[in-house]
């Protein structure tokens, strides 16, 4: 929340206060919305977005990546997850991000991640049923038990398997900030979780935009989370407290690009892809372009 100080008539400060809040109201989870809601919006809009910079800090210094994997994942899913990870930090993909500075002008497209430091596997410490503030718990507990480090200049990420019950409102996934999970900390993550066969057909862009029945790396639900951590990390980046670079109407830089995917290639199983990190294909989401406009590639 921005709070103004007005020293004389203050109509016109009320205005920009009221302009602010309606703005965080419209924009107060960090969620990637599903295809059948993306749909929707996209159909009501029929004006140019507009991304406006509303005076918060955004992660300039080069960022330093920390997943904790909940539940039960195998050696592949692992490795299509942190190979995406270890390389999409400097690429044409995220550089879009750069784009987005604070008021000094300070700008960074790096994540720094190694699997052996920097993840932790969380078996059901919760058990397979999740409810409400779950996501603060279970990074909390990462953290004081001495699995990840604490840094508040990093962005947590919590992943969780498909065969854990989740709250509905989760889907497809969500970035946000909490003072919770580190007394004294202002600590960034983002909840991607993997999604069981009922969500794919929402939260997977090779299932949803191109019908395909595989993904590019073999795994719908583990590319759907590169896919989903695309859109949540250049949000985190670049409006990491939810009171940086949003249109009027609170869509961050990857909503506005939502679900679409620009120029793509068919990876060697038939599936839709559109970039390669590291030795692996992938789908994931264009990003907003401000200055020209247009949901970005590469840049």
């Amino acid at each position: 929340m921005k709070y103004w100080l007005c020293f004389l008539l203050s109509l016109s400060c009320v205005a920009v206060v009221a302009g602010q809040n309606q703005a965080r109201q419209n924009q107060t989870d960090g969620h990637r919305q599903n295809f059948e809601k993306e749909k929707k919006t996209k159909a009501a809009a029929n004006k140019t977005p507009v991304i406006l910079y509303h005076g918060g800090p955004v992660m300039v210094a080069p960022k330093d990546l920390y997943v904790v994997y909940y539940g039960s994942f195998t050696t592949t899913q692992h490795a299509i997850l942190d190979n995406f990870l270890q390389n999409v930090g400097g690429s044409g993909a995220f550089n879009v991000n750069t784009e987005y500075s604070d008021a000094s002008g300070a700008v960074s497209n790096i994540l720094n991640y190694s699997p052996t430091t920097d993840s932790f596997n969380d078996a059901y410490s919760l058990g397979k049923s999740l409810s409400r503030s779950f996501d603060i718990t279970i990074i909390h507990n990462a953290i004081a038990n001495g699995h990840l480090p604490s840094d508040a200049n990093g962005i947590y990420i919590l992943t969780i398997s498909p065969d854990v019950t989740l709250p509905k409102s989760v889907w497809c996934a969500y970035h946000t900030h909490s003072s919770s999970i580190v007394v004294g900390q202002d600590i960034k993550y983002a909840v991607a979780p993997d999604p069981p066969l009922s969500e794919q057909a929402n939260c997977s862009g090779n299932v949803a935009n191109f019908k395909d029945t595989t993904s590019p790396n073999g795994d719908i639900g583990m590319d759907a989370v590169a896919d989903d951590l695309i859109h949540e990390l250049s949000e985190t980046s670049t409006d990491p407290d939810l009171n940086a670079w949003f249109t009027k109407n609170g869509a961050e830089n990857a909503d506005i690009c939502n679900f679409v995917y620009g120029t793509t290639f068919l990876a060697p199983n038939g599936s839709h892809a559109n970039h390669v990190f590291g030795t692996r294909n992938y789908l994931v989401q264009t990003i907003w372009d401000r200055v020209g406009s247009f949901c970005s590639l590469s840049h």
